[in-house]
């Protein structure tokens, strides 16, 4: 009998001891933050996992795990481009929301816009596009070339200091706005700043 009582104590144990370290968290490893940039080889830069110019939006749903939602857009002007949208994305505790602009062949986005169910315009008299389900399949293998990263917080003058540094210049962004554009070429960075509105922080791809 005592033998069956230590043999079920020890089982006890056993089993207390993995539920324990089952309850540990594991250390994990940070999340990159918008002001960590990298320039990298190519003069390329890389931030929040995202190496502008060469990680597809394939790479960038499965870094960030969010699908995203694609679309096309042609503008007034008539110039047209490859979007995704990200309406929430949690990265380190930030919460934002970021829209790519993703690297495809103007011919193509123009069959892919003529494929397309309907056209909706949007307040800023650009029209978009839903594109096709085979056509949505070719925008995961397209290289991010723009991030507009809008967080869900304000931030001041002194906060952008603190995590980009000066900039190369400050310029209003029109004499009717009250924004300021800050730009940092260094880095492919600008950022538009209103007393009342959220920031958005624009990376864009070197041009080669």
């Amino acid at each position: 009998m005592r033998i069956l009582l230590k043999f079920l104590l020890g089982t006890v144990l056993v089993i207390i001891g993995i539920a324990a370290l089952m309850l540990v968290p594991s250390p994990q490893p940070d999340a990159p933050k918008p002001w960590e940039i990298t320039v990298m080889p190519d003069n390329q830069i890389e931030v929040m996992g995202v190496h502008l110019g060469t990680t597809t939006y394939a790479e960038m749903q499965q870094m960030w795990r969010e699908a995203g939602e694609v679309a096309l857009f042609i503008s007034e002007n008539e110039r047209i481009t490859a979007e995704v949208f990200f309406e929430s994305i949690n990265l380190g505790g930030l919460s934002a929301r970021v829209v790519a602009n993703l690297q495809i062949d103007e011919d193509e986005l123009n069959a892919m816009a003529s494929r397309a169910a309907s056209a909706k315009l949007q307040p800023s008299g650009a029209r978009r596009y839903d594109p096709a389900f085979d056509d949505k399949q070719r925008f995961l293998a397209a290289p991010v070339t723009v991030i507009t990263y809008i967080p869900s917080v304000r931030i001041d003058d002194e906060m952008v200091r603190n995590r980009f540094g000066e900039p190369n210049e400050i310029r209003p962004e029109s004499t009717e706005s009250l924004a300021q554009i800050w730009d940092y070429p260094a880095y492919g960075l600008t950022i538009r700043l209103h007393p009342e509105e959220r920031p958005v922080l624009t990376y864009t791809a070197r041009t080669p």
